[in-house]
């Protein structure tokens, strides 16, 4: 604060500081430090100063209410030392590091850094001796002192190289930085935990200027800011809670009180007088504005300044005012007058200082708020040139007053007025005189007529134009106020001043209401521009309802316009704007109707629009013209907002982007865009789409293929007198050619999108003529472009033919309904067996697949023709499905549908559809109505559903009763009921199958010579059977068979069941029908039934597929263990008598074989 820094302070018991302070400087300020706070986000600090003290045994500290702050105490304590030697620091140093270690760790949140500071000679002399030393004195240092795990140790070498030296001083000063940051965050966090438990006891003083006084010298100027706003807030409350007592007085009654710098924050004892507890109100709220106003310097806001000033001066103005009897007569004019001039003085310096003399808008802003001030100023002139009798008792200057002043009956006839407490010079001069008055009074209003000429207050600037004429008119200088006035009721015609008069029309009798409504007439056709006024409380407007009926050949609005004046008016428009929920301009609807009379009292009208968006719509605002005199109206300050549904009318023009029925993958993908031309012609419109979606683009084509079909009246869409016309794209969009009534127009449109795409959302335009007027249809679709099927082909090639598997999932979790499979042949390959097409219906689950099997052969009949000239190789595989989902949501449509068109709603179909949808049927379970082939709707909400339909007025509950009845009987709704509505509503996509044109088949066999005689363990010996196929080469010819072509084989072995003798790769070359033999041997590792070892055979040259054939694939060999016998043979001996046991030779389980040799039973 006020240039106090950041105390740091060092111990020097070495003599180091002399070489330390002489490139300490160039380090500082400290610059861009990190504050990161476990309660707010992080800070950047971006210059913080500091002052560096030596430490001192000094102690003593004021004792008062308020602790002393951090601008009293250090943040951090620095030991430089410098010690080489072991010993010398064993005995001597540490004691000396650890004595002021125990000092300053006592000290309460300050944190400390030992410093360990050397020369780059002395580095170099002490790594001779390093390999005597068991380790340097600073790892010693580092050991004893680093306790907790923050390194509170750094090395500081210092160089004469300028590298070296720079990249020493880094370091130190991050160690620097850490250390005071992490005091700060401890003094914070103290001093949060103050204010919460002393948060019951705000009428102490002082308690959180702490807080606000260690922000603002950590530069954090915003975190002070909203601390001093929360002791304000904290004045404030005790101020209602009458809790003042320990002010002791209100204060303002020492000299110069009036008018000293409000500014000034040394201009009184402030701290002291707080921790004294004998400040008072006065200066306390003097005090606590000037910091805020401070800070709002440092943070170059001269605009809010003046904002807050006129703010605080207004608001303290009051409570002087009720305590006057404690201070002079007139202190409270000078006290306002010498404030505002100060922060204006001020303020313009600032601004001049923060470059932005060029903005424009900054310069208004500022104008605008430094105009308050000087006006504010210019009226205390006004109260005291009238007592002190410089000016007439008299309208203008009389606004300035509560009320008229009346002569003092103290004061003696003729006898001067004294200037009672005054001490502004500017005043005192100023009131000595008329002409120093006129002077000083003409000065501060042609500041504030600058001031106004730079904003947008004009009035104002009308308003002090004519104080001045009636000052000039008061000092009989006529010439000079005619000049004045002259141009003042031209500039107060443009602002319609009778509209003015009209709004206090109660006021008035009906004569001059009439005069004036006829005055207005008259004005508001002679203005060279518009004049905005407020509709209160001439005209009233409310909008009564939205009417679509089917009936009707267009909705309107039905609005009723309330006249109070006595006078008729023919207005030229009457406009009602419609917005979107709370969105901006790109969503909004105007109705209007246009010349009408406008009679006194109710009027009711009917506008209609020339656009038309579906959607939920608010009232916005009203405009009533007359002439050039606009009267406008917001609806959403009434209150309760009044909101609508729009719905497509079937009689007007209506356009939709839906996504296609077909889908073919690989392709360029369209959108269809779809166009009901209503119950009359269309003369001629513009298409136009844009893509809001991110990645969604349309690319341009030069035409469009229109396909017109005829609606017939139940609705349905005929398939007589269909045409095709080529619709041609201009500058504007599509051109839509003349249109009969109940015509469907459809165009594919061909879009690019991002790949992974769900949905995407277009706008659709349509501007037409039709009945004689321009009119627009705009909405925005959302299409959805997601795909709920994937699959996965494989390819099984044979000598003559080729199996094709199609492998169906899912990419979501709603489960699917498969209609029917198809694969349609290529111009290469025919489909000879597809028993996998099939019209049965299958529903397939998440987690599921569906598998269909196809054999195809190649047509023989371009077998010699070149496959490149081909248009088209490709299969495509169909699937047509449609979503359990869809089918649901298309099974309630259409039965809604049926009931909304009995009683003439089939306009809210849209709206009725998509809030069931979307709201009363968001639970409901797919998988069990996939399953058990019927679905539940769950019990119906009505509260939600009357929610649903609140916009939609007069029909609103005939609506809810529908979706009730409805939901009564259709329950549940059963899969048979489902699929009459649905059987024709489905979806298909064509993915395309690429089989390769150019393929080499090798046929492989593994001939094993004793397939049944395996044993584990034993080798076998196998040869290979390769035979090369050009059955499936295109490029084979009769010259061609006999080129030879190099391969590779590639045996597979699964080594923890077999050994491999033998070459498991191998190179080689072969010829169409060549058969080639290798041979290998394998070894079987395990007993049982062991797979095969797989092979297969590739192609040396990129330019080559080959496929393999094997012939030996999943076969499996019986491989048996190894069987073996032995026999033992024993010579015999003499007969052993065996002391301690009766078991010997020739004792039991002895006996003696024939042979002559005597057998021994093992097992007895």
């Amino acid at each position: 604060m006020d240039g106090k820094k950041v105390t740091i302070t060092y111990t020097d018991e070495f003599n180091l500081w002399q070489m330390v302070a002489e490139g300490f400087p160039n380090h500082l300020p400290l610059r861009n430090l990190q504050w990161k706070s476990a309660n707010r986000p992080v800070r950047t600090i971006h210059t913080l100063g500091i002052e560096l003290k030596r430490l001192t045994t000094e102690t003593n500290e004021k004792q008062h209410m308020m602790p002393v702050s951090l601008l009293e105490k250090p943040y951090l304590n620095l030991y430089f030392v410098n010690c080489d030697d072991n010993e010398t620091y064993r005995q001597t140093v540490r004691k000396q590091i650890r004595d002021w270690h125990t000092t300053v760790s006592s000290k309460k949140n300050q944190e400390w850094l030992i410093v360990y500071v050397t020369k780059h000679d002395t580095i170099r002399n002490a790594a001779a001796k390093y390999f005597n030393m068991k380790g340097t004195v600073f790892d010693k240092i580092k050991a004893d002192f680093n306790t907790s795990r923050r390194d509170r140790c750094v090395q500081l070498r210092l160089s004469d190289n300028d590298t070296e030296d720079l990249e020493a001083w880094q370091e130190f000063i991050a160690k620097l930085k850490e250390g005071i940051l992490s005091s700060f965050d401890q003094h914070v966090i103290q001093y949060e935990d103050d204010i919460r438990r002393m948060d019951a006891q705000r009428t102490k003083p002082g308690w959180n200027y702490l807080l606000a006084q260690s922000f603002e010298i950590m530069n954090l100027y915003e975190d002070a800011l909203l601390q001093y706003d929360e002791l304000e807030a904290s004045f404030f409350q005790v101020l209602r809670d009458r809790a003042l007592a320990w002010f002791g007085r209100f204060g303002g009654t020492e000299p110069c009180d009036d008018s000293a710098d409000i500014l000034d924050v040394k201009k009184k004892p402030y701290r002291d007088l707080i921790m004294q507890n004998t400040i008072s109100v006065f200066d306390f709220r003097s005090y606590l504005f000037a910091r805020q106003c401070q800070l709002l310097g440092r943070l170059h806001r001269p605009v809010e300044i003046c904002q807050r000033a006129q703010l605080f001066i207004s608001s303290f103005a009051r409570s002087i005012q009720n305590s006057k009897e404690n201070i002079g007569e007139h202190f409270l004019e000078s006290w306002i007058f010498s404030s505002c001039l100060t922060v204006v003085n001020e303020c313009e310096e600032l601004a001049v200082a923060s470059l932005r003399d060029t903005d424009e808008a900054f310069l208004n802003e500022f104008n605008t708020a430094k105009s308050g001030l000087l006006d504010l100023a210019r009226k205390q002139l006004d109260k005291l040139g009238i007592f002190y009798e410089h000016l007439p008792s008299d309208i203008p200057f009389v606004t300035a007053l509560s009320h008229f002043p009346t002569q003092s009956s103290n004061l003696i006839e003729g006898e001067p007025k004294k200037k009672s407490s005054i001490t502004n010079p500017l005043l005192l001069s100023a009131l000595d005189s008329a002409e120093a008055f006129d002077h000083l009074y003409l000065s501060q209003t042609n500041k504030a007529l600058r001031a106004y000429e730079g904003s947008t207050r004009t009035r104002s600037l009308l308003r002090l134009q004519g104080d001045v004429a009636a000052l000039q008119f008061h000092r009989k200088k006529y010439e000079d106020a005619a000049v004045l006035m002259e141009n003042l009721p031209t500039r107060y015609a443009e602002h319609v001043s009778c509209v003015t008069l009209l709004k206090n029309h109660l006021l008035l009798t009906e004569a001059q209401c009439k005069f004036y409504g006829e005055e207005l007439k008259t004005i508001s056709g002679t203005l060279d521009k518009e004049v905005a006024r407020t509709f209160r409380p001439i005209f009233a407007a409310t909008i009564v309802s939205f009417v679509d009926n089917i009936t009707e050949d267009e909705p309107y609005l039905k609005v009723e316009l309330n006249n109070n004046l006595p006078t008729a008016f023919t207005f030229d428009e009457l406009t009602v704007r419609l917005v979107r929920g709370q969105s901006g301009h790109n969503d909004e609807i105007w109705f209007s109707t246009k010349n009408e009379e406008l009679n006194p009292g109710v009027n009711t009208y009917h506008l209609y629009s020339d656009t038309t968006a579906c959607g939920s719509y608010v009232a916005d605002n009203c405009r009533l013209s007359i002439g050039k005199v606009i009267f406008t109206h917001s609806f959403l300050n009434d209150g309760k907002k009044k909101s609508f549904r729009v719905n497509d009318h079937p009689a007007i023009l209506r356009a939709q982007v839906i996504a296609p029925t077909e889908i073919h993958i690989g392709e360029q993908q369209y959108f269809i865009a779809r166009i009901f031309t209503g119950h009359h012609n269309i003369d001629e419109g513009t298409l136009l789409l844009k893509p809001i979606s991110e990645g969604l683009s349309f690319p341009s084509h030069a035409t469009y293929n229109a396909i017109f079909k005829s609606i017939s009246d139940d609705g349905s869409i005929s398939d007589e007198n269909i045409r095709e016309e080529e619709l041609v794209l201009n500058e504007q969009g599509i051109s839509l050619p003349f249109c009969q009534s109940n015509q469907q127009i459809m165009l594919k449109i061909p879009y690019d999108c991002n790949w992974g795409a769900i949905e995407h959302k277009v706008k659709v335009s349509v501007e037409y003529f039709s009945q004689g007027k321009t009119r627009i249809f705009s909405s925005v679709d959302t299409v959805k472009v997601w795909l709920p099927l994937a699959v996965t082909e494989f390819h099984i090639f044979r000598d003559d033919c080729l199996f094709l598997k199609m492998d169906i999932s899912l990419n979501g979790l709603l489960p699917v309904r498969i209609l029917s499979t198809s694969l349609l042949p290529s111009r290469m390959y025919n489909v000879v067996d597809n028993a996998a097409e099939t019209d049965s219906i299958m529903t397939l689950f998440p987690k599921q697949h569906a598998s269909f099997v196809y054999k195809l052969s190649r047509i023989q009949g371009n077998e010699q023709e070149d496959h490149t000239k081909l248009t088209s190789t490709q299969l495509h595989f169909i699937v047509k499905y449609r979503t359990l989902k869809d089918e649901i949501e298309h099974f309630i449509k259409h039965t809604l549908d049926k009931i909304l068109k009995s009683k003439n709603l089939l306009q809210h179909s849209t709206s009725v559809t998509e809030n069931i949808n979307d709201h009363l049927m968001e639970n409901l379970d797919y998988h069990w109505y996939g399953m058990s082939d019927f679905l539940e709707l769950g019990s119906f909400d009505p509260v939600l559903c009357h929610k649903l339909f609140n916009n939609h007025g007069d029909v609103k509950e005939e609506l809810v009763n529908i979706v009730s009845e409805f939901w009564k009987e259709y329950k549940e709704i059963h899969q048979e009921e489902v699929t009459k509505v649905a059987k024709e509503f489905k979806s298909e996509i064509s993915f395309p199958i690429d089989v390769p044109l150019s393929k080499v088949l090798n046929t492989v066999e593994l001939i094993i010579t004793k397939s049944n005689q395996l044993i584990v363990g034993e080798p076998c010996h196998c040869y290979l059977i390769i035979q090369q196929s050009s059955y499936w080469n295109l490029n084979t010819t009769a010259d061609t068979k006999n080129v030879s072509l190099e391969f590779f084989y590639d045996v597979h072995v699964d080594f923890d069941n077999w050994l491999l003798s033998g070459h498991k790769k191998l190179c080689f070359s072969s010829k169409v029908g060549e058969i080639k033999k290798f041979f290998i041997t394998l070894v079987p590792l395990k007993t049982g039934h062991l797979l095969v070892p797989t092979i297969r055979i590739s192609s040396l040259s990129s330019n080559i597929f080959s496929e393999t054939v094997y012939i030996n694939n999943a076969q499996q060999v019986l491989v048996r263990p190894r069987t073996q016998s032995a026999t033992f043979f024993i010579e015999q001996q003499h007969r052993i008598h065996s002391i301690n046991s009766g078991v010997g030779f020739g004792g039991p389980g002895h006996h003696t074989s024939p042979s002559g040799y005597e057998d021994v039973d093992v097992n007895s």
